[in-house]
């Protein structure tokens, strides 16, 4: 007869004939279990584990019958009784228990233990069988462990490696808090060589503890990353000389060390380009520039410009700005934190959660002037660059969006002190907004540029020689070389690197393109999924994301990208705890990019939209993330997702909220101070969505979804038009938000297009037309009890009730705004300025009313949040009224520049 086989590690299953056995109770499944690691046991203990809680007479007739029906599932009397009082399973039954093959000392004792003990099973009413089975699994799982100890330290004597790993991931696996497993496997890849894999490991260890123990890795385990972190610097410095073959270019070194030199020692020195084509060496040049000079004097900075993030202001900067605040941190350098909190509503990273002020999402505060923003930011630079030096890189500067260079162009400027200096690359192709960045740099003598050219024929051959001084190139392959390659650098490299894996190639049939098939035909088929992947970002994976794309573990993409690392196709950047990976050339990227059908990068990319999508968080940080969201969506094909994310994206970037505080004149809301792109830009960036909205519809049809997002963009263009003064155009727009948005039920965008309304008739001075929506307003956001907006609307009501002369009337609204927010901010801190702007409209009715002392007490109130909140935004408006009133009273008084 043919075994039964029990299987009690992992799910627990039991095979007879080729079927599982279905018990027909959970607690005849445990009583069969408990028999099978017991082997036997009497009445009584069975008894008690299982019916403990009945009395001793039913508990054993439950017991009679459970064993009945053991034998009834198994057709066999698998449960034998040979006296009365000991039950035991039958000797005479071939089982093949996996607990067997576990508790001996066979080769295959490890791979039997698959997963803890009776995986997932639980026993409702049986406490003594559950404290059985707890202890039993953590016993077994010892005896897995001190097992898988056994195995390294016999694999370590015979110096079998891969075991050694093998084990060490398996002990890590079972006990992911085991750091004794952990500094086994980290000194094994450090012994390799691969510190970057051995500190991988040791920063996940430190993550694991801190979030789920809350403490750190033992002091042995730290001792043992320290000493990783010395020995992989000390081989960096050892292979500096060794890295990677470079060839030419010695003058341009020679002028940028010297330039360098001057830079540090405070003389005439200047910022630097460095230009020519694509795949020329422009990125090698000044790696190798870098690798030559001491950096100790100078904090370096770099950043890359990406061609699908030109239309995305300022992105570079959130990289320089990111690595920036790290070095204030590490460095103790005092920032303002009046000053984080004006640049951190552009730049999310400088802002500060500990004092920062939550601003309320239901009415933003009024768009803080760029210019401060700007100034401030300059500041910054100015103050961390008097510590050290500043050298900022940006690759490929032909990416970057106009704001970004006329920061960038100001900084460079304004720097007097020759304190910071620009390294960019930069194609030989330049727009007109590159050109003028360049021009405006010259005239004030800031910049300098170095022009790479394609190698001649000769600098061709002594390439190949000195690249590959053991190969034999006849005068027939070299014009051949020459002639594919044109002398572009990297054309060159890619021969040279297959032909040093290969061997040789037939360079006589080769182009181009086949050698870069070539080099790639040696990859396994995991290293092509995971460079697959990674093609699919314009700048970086991160492992995280490779990780949920590919399926694969840690250790696993790890290892895989060794590989590639080795072929020197993908590069491995280390920003703090976090690992990604990109290629070593755009171009590799972009021909790797389109060998996959496009059905598999849509597919690949609407994953990696949703993935970075699942991780937005809500807040200011989520602009960071919208680029590269719609980029996937947009590739993947997927046209909804890709106009949601354009909306919010561009509605950031139009960041043209009314003022919340807006003096009760006629003067249009427009103000070129704001931190405001360009009208052309701006009309863009609406069409743009427009089309895709009509290309969604026509596709999709009218869903809800689409409705949604169409009344968003409805209301972002109205405002937009409003603000640019084609007041018409714009209130057609807003109406249509109200109408479509009270048709469908989207309240909430129906209070803003109210809200909308009542800003255009403040700036218009229409009260009637204010009252009107006021009233719709109010009644809809008390059908609905939305607080916030009850607060709100009170406000601008008694703004209302100013604009007609009924101050008394306007001070009961305000007050009753005032009430409301306070008692909102008892729960969230996040209408302080709400509060404020109500105090400043009281102040202004004592001033009207020629009650000057009491309207100084208001506007005080006011002065004194903005100044707790560490804020400027409203700060203006308060000063200057109080002011007047002071004036107003016969009193001068002194006021803070702000």
């Amino acid at each position: 007869m043919t075994p039964i086989c029990v299987k009690l590690f992992d799910i627990p299953t039991v095979i007879k004939d080729g079927k599982k056995i279905t018990f027909p109770l959970r607690k005849a499944e445990a009583l069969f279990y408990y028999l099978v690691v017991n082997k036997k046991a009497t009445r009584d203990e069975l008894a008690f584990l299982l019916w403990g809680e009945l009395s001793e007479r039913k508990a054993k007739k439950n017991l009679r019958n459970t064993m009945y029906k053991i034998r009834k599932s198994f057709e066999m009397d698998i449960i034998i009784s040979p006296q009365k009082h000991i039950v035991m399973l039958n000797p005479d039954i071939d089982l093949n228990i996996d607990l067997d093959i576990f508790l001996s000392d066979s080769d295959n004792d490890i791979e039997a233990y698959s997963g803890e003990f009776l995986k997932g099973f639980l026993v409702k009413d049986a406490q003594k069988f559950d404290e059985w089975l707890i202890n039993t699994r953590e016993n077994f799982k010892e005896i897995y462990i001190s097992k898988l100890y056994k195995r390294i330290n016999e694999s370590q004597l015979k110096q079998e490696y891969d075991l050694v790993e093998k084990y060490a991931k398996l002990l890590i696996e079972a006990d992911e808090f085991d750091e004794k497993a952990h500094r086994i496997l980290i000194k094994l890849y450090s012994s390799k060589g691969a510190y970057n894999k051995a500190i991988d490991i040791y920063n996940k260890l430190l993550k694991r503890l801190a979030s789920e123990l809350g403490i750190t890795p033992e002091l042995e385990t730290k001792r043992l990353y320290e000493n990783i972190l010395l020995m992989r610097d000390s081989k960096k410095k050892e292979d500096l000389s060794n890295k990677e073959f470079f060839y030419g270019r010695n003058e341009e070194l020679q002028f940028l060390e010297k330039n360098y030199k001057e830079f540090v020692y405070g003389k005439s020195s200047k910022s630097v380009l460095i230009i020519g084509e694509a795949g020329i060496g422009k990125t090698r040049l000044k790696d190798k520039f870098l690798s030559m000079v001491d950096k100790k004097d100078v904090y370096i900075i770099e950043a890359n410009c990406y061609q699908v993030e030109e239309d995305y202001l300022l992105k570079p900067w959130n990289t320089i700005l990111d690595k920036l605040i790290n070095i204030i941190k590490i460095e103790n350098i005092d920032v303002p934190v009046l000053w984080k909190n004006i640049i951190s509503c552009i730049f999310p990273v400088f802002a500060d959660e500990s004092v920062q002020l939550n601003i309320n999402p239901v009415e933003k505060i009024d768009s803080l002037k760029y210019q401060v923003v700007e100034d401030v930011i300059l500041s910054i630079f100015k103050k961390v660059s008097r510590k050290k030096k500043i050298l900022l890189i940006f690759e490929d500067l032909h990416w970057m969006d106009d704001m970004s260079l006329s920061l960038l162009s100001k900084l460079i400027l304004h720097d007097e002190n020759n304190n910071i200096n620009l390294l960019g690359t930069l194609r030989n192709v330049c727009s007109y907004k590159i050109e003028r960045f360049i021009a405006l740099l010259i005239k004030y003598n800031k910049l300098e540029k170095i022009f790479l050219s394609r190698f001649t024929k000769s600098e061709v051959e002594d390439f190949l020689s000195k690249a590959l001084p053991g190969h034999r190139f006849t005068e027939e392959l070299k014009n051949r070389i020459y002639e594919e390659t044109e002398g572009n650098t990297f054309f060159l490299v890619e021969f040279l690197n297959t032909v040093k894996e290969k061997g040789n190639i037939n360079f006589m049939t080769s182009k181009i393109q086949d050698i870069l098939k070539s080099r790639l035909l040696g990859i396994s088929d995991d290293g092509r999924k995971i460079i697959n992947i990674i093609s699919l970002f314009f700048d970086e994976a991160s492992l995280d994301i490779i990780k949920e794309v590919s399926g694969k573990s840690e250790f696993e993409i790890i290892e895989i990208i060794e590989e590639l690392k080795n072929k020197y196709i993908i590069k491995e950047i280390v920003q703090e705890d976090k690992i990604s990976y990109k290629f070593t050339h755009q171009k590799l990227r972009e021909f790797v990019y389109f060998e996959q059908s496009q059905t598999m990068r849509r597919l690949l990319h609407n994953r990696i939209g949703s993935i970075l999508e699942r991780n937005l968080k809500n807040n200011n940080s989520d602009m960071l993330l919208y680029p590269k969201i719609i980029y996937h969506f947009s590739n993947g094909g997927n046209k909804l997702a890709t106009l949601k994310y354009s909306i919010k994206n561009v509605d950031r970037y139009l960041d043209f909220s009314h003022e919340l505080f807006p003096e009760l004149t006629n003067v249009p809301i427009k103000d070129k101070g704001y931190l405001y792109i360009t009208k052309d830009k701006a009309i863009k960036y609406l069409n743009d969505i427009e089309k895709l909205l009509d290309e969604v519809k026509k596709k999709e049809g009218l869903t809800e979804d689409i409705i949604k997002l169409e009344i968003a963009f409805f209301h972002m263009k109205g405002r937009y038009l409003i603000r640019e003064g084609e007041y018409d155009r714009g209130i057609d727009y807003i109406k249509r938000v109200i109408n479509k948005s009270i048709e469908v039920g989207e309240y909430r965008y129906a209070l803003k297009g109210y809200r909308q309304m009542i800003y255009y008739s403040i700036q218009t001075h229409n009260s009637d037309t204010m009252k009107k929506y006021l009233d719709l307003g109010l009644k809809l956001a008390r059908q609905l009890e939305y607080k916030k907006d009850i607060a709100i609307l009170l406000r601008l009501k008694g703004v209302n009730k100013i604009m007609s002369g009924e101050y008394k009337k306007a001070e009961e609204f305000l007050k009753e705004s005032i009430r409301m927010f306070t008692i909102l901010n008892q729960d969230e801190d996040r209408y302080s300025l709400n509060i404020a702007a109500a105090y400043n409209y009281i102040g202004e009715i004592r001033r009207h009313n020629m009650s000057f002392s009491t309207a100084l007490t208001f506007y005080d109130k006011a002065i004194k949040i903005c100044e707790d909140k560490k804020v400027i935004r409203g700060l203006t408006i308060f000063t200057t009224n109080a002011g007047q009133a002071a004036y107003d009273m016969g009193i001068i008084i002194e006021l803070d520049s702000i």
